[in-house]
């Protein structure tokens, strides 16, 4: 063989081994687990541009259901990541941390106590693909492979499928959303939220009175404790309130000893409720987690703690933070779609819509009988714009941050709105149905999907462009009343 023909074979022999990388890397990153359960995720921190985040949280549900990242930008410019998963315990968050202090060198570490307390460790093959499946290949990956291999007492074979990852993943196909191809949220930075409301008992605290923690557990806080102070960087520990047992807070106060002879900071927010104004009739979603009132006042604290104890910069007018921007803008919209979905009286609807002040794209619809009820909207979409005479006309209005768009007159129409990603039609016709009579045929679609709610009355879609984010639709049916139907697949 001649040196020609040698060098083409290498060539083709490299090129099939590159592409073949690249298909498996294709395939592995559509198959591989995304949800950890909350927080936001290990996708989302490995894009991340190096030491861009000021703050690092770690925990569990605790953790993501408490620091509302959109108040802390904000309100104190704080660029914020929180990385947790659902029922995390301390052992998963120590190796959490590891992973990450290679990308990011934050100015102060903070961890949520919650997963100190306890009898045992108690960990389970979901704590494993959560701590493992999302994270790159790496010694700190390797470490904690191992350690998930001993503690769950893996065969060769089980080790092996946890380190290779797709033995674990290849089943998947089924149950693949559009998510695993394309990130819908790649601005989350762990905090969603939530306005379900449950009151509770407000505990009785308890203030010297402690109780030993897990030996195992305990060894690990000390091993997080260990850790920041190898890299240099401070650690502040933290005890979201929540419906607590005695037991519970005699260990929050043993964890409180432990960080004072350390030299760790701790605040123990179930020490608090007068400092931070917590409320148990209206701060809780659920026994163990706060809801968006409750996070609000803790976040509250806690950042102005940050501020006067840490040297965090203010992040808000810098280059290079956009996603915390749009972040803040998506939990603002789903603020405005619990307002607007918590409304019933469509007249109500009408006027908190003329009030909206971050720009959105409305399209407001009049279909088939609407004045059944004669001018019992009028008076509140003149608030919008809306003449006498176009309410007579009917059709459809679309408003485009805040200023109206397009307006096409009667019950026949087609038209295509371009958006950044994908495209608005909006069409009606009139058409004869089964009983002969004349009637309209009318589909708002937003990439494909239908958000016509109502066929008389009132059709009403509130959607945000730059982030894709469907706020609410709604419609009120005119021969039920003026009461507001809205859909379910709205963003709350």
């Amino acid at each position: 063989m001649n040196k020609r023909k040698l060098w083409i074979n290498i060539c083709k022999s490299v090129l099939f081994i590159g592409l073949l990388c690249v298909m498996l890397h294709t395939i592995f990153t559509v198959l591989n687990y995304k949800d950890m359960g909350g927080g936001a995720g290990w996708q989302r921190l490995y894009q991340a541009k190096k030491n861009s985040i000021d703050v690092m949280f770690f925990g569990s549900s605790h953790a993501h259901c408490t620091i509302d990242h959109k108040l802390l930008w904000d309100d104190y410019g704080i660029a914020g990541y929180t990385l947790s998963s659902g029922s995390q315990n301390i052992d998963s968050t120590y190796y959490f941390i590891k992973e990450s202090l290679p990308l990011q060198k934050p100015e102060v570490i903070v961890i949520e106590a919650y997963s100190v307390i306890g009898d045992g460790m108690y960990n389970s093959d979901v704590a494993a693909y959560r701590a493992t499946l999302g994270v790159k290949w790496s010694s700190e990956y390797m470490e904690c492979l191992n350690y998930f291999a001993d503690e769950l007492n893996m065969d060769e074979t089980q080790k092996q499928e946890l380190f290779l990852k797709f033995p674990l993943i290849h089943s998947r196909y089924k149950e693949l959303t559009r998510d695993d191809f394309e990130d819908s949220l790649p601005f989350m930075r762990g905090y969603r939220g939530g306005f379900e409301t449950m009151a509770y008992e407000k505990p009785v605290v308890i203030e010297n009175d402690t109780a030993e923690l897990d030996s195992h557990r305990q060894e690990m806080m000390q091993n997080i404790i260990d850790l920041s102070k190898e890299k240099n960087i401070p650690l502040l520990i933290f005890a979201s309130p929540f419906v607590l047992s005695d037991k519970q807070q005699m260990m929050y106060n043993k964890i409180s000893e432990i960080a004072e002879e350390n030299q760790v900071q701790f605040l123990d927010f179930n020490h608090l409720y007068n400092e931070t104004g917590l409320d148990f009739e209206r701060d809780f979603r659920d026994k163990d987690h706060l809801n968006n009132y409750g996070a609000a006042k803790v976040t509250n604290y806690l950042a102005c703690y940050l501020k006067e104890n840490y040297d965090i910069p203010d992040r808000r007018e810098e280059t290079g933070y956009e996603l915390w921007n749009q972040n803040s803008l998506y939990l603002r919209n789903k603020e405005l779609s619990h307002e607007l979905r918590s409304t019933e009286d469509i007249n109500a609807y009408l006027q908190k819509m003329s009030k909206m002040e971050d720009d959105q794209l409305v399209i407001l619809a009049l279909t088939g009988n609407y004045t059944a009820l004669g001018d019992a909207y009028l008076e509140n979409l003149k608030l919008l714009g809306i003449t006498d005479e176009e309410y007579q006309n009917g059709g459809i209005w679309v408003w485009k941050e805040g200023k109206r768009l397009l307006y096409l007159s009667g019950r026949e129409y087609n038209e295509h709105i371009a958006l950044k990603k994908g495209e608005i039609h909006i069409d009606s016709s009139l058409i004869e149905n089964k009983d002969g009579n004349v009637v309209d045929e009318t589909h708002f679609l937003i990439d494909g999907n239908d958000y016509k709610m109502v066929e008389n009355g009132i059709n009403i879609i509130i959607y945000n462009e730059s982030l894709n984010q469907l706020i609410d639709a709604a419609g009120d049916d005119v021969y039920a009343g003026l009461s507001v139907t809205h859909c379910e697949r709205a963003d709350e």
